[in-house]
């Protein structure tokens, strides 16, 4: 995010540390695992592909939120939330980890950012593989914030 005290929320500003706040306590309850800041100019592509999931909310306010995970992470992180061996995963069970995952980081983004009164429809989340390409691209956007999960790069973006 370009101006870390407001996201463009219009009445309800939110800083881009309450959403890493957010990321942080959901990777934390659900993947036991930890995130924090990182600095975008020092982060280089930690990979050649990377899973990029993405979720649409459509209400008071409409925009979509994204996570960007190398696959190494990607593995680990959901072997963390299913308990499960990573020989014992298949693609699909990545998928549906992942989409669980974005699902509850979007529902606690929208009640941070407006409150448990009002009603936003989610679309279906969707898991696209992506290259060095796009994620170099994703990470000079001025709506996505860099993190670092477990010493691995994280690209959060919010587009509202």
């Amino acid at each position: 995010m370009s101006d870390p005290t407001n996201s463009g929320l219009g009445d309800n500003p939110i800083s881009s540390t309450t959403l890493e706040e957010i990321l942080s306590d959901v990777l934390q309850e659900q993947a036991f695992m930890f995130a924090e800041h990182g600095e975008s100019e020092a982060v280089e592509a930690p990979a050649a592909s990377f899973m990029y999931a993405r979720i649409q909310f459509d209400g008071p306010c409409s925009g979509r939120l994204g996570l960007v995970f190398t696959p190494n992470l990607c593995s680990e992180l959901i072997t963390n939330m299913l308990g499960m061996d990573s020989e014992d995963l298949e693609e699909e069970d990545i998928a549906d980890a992942l989409k669980e995952l974005l699902n509850v980081v979007c529902g606690k983004f929208l009640i941070a950012a407006f409150g448990p009164m009002l009603k936003f429809d989610l679309s279906i989340p969707t898991i696209t593989k992506i290259g060095l390409d796009q994620w170099t691209a994703q990470k000079a956007n001025q709506h996505t914030t860099v993190l670092m999960v477990e010493d691995e790069v994280v690209l959060f973006e919010l587009r509202l």
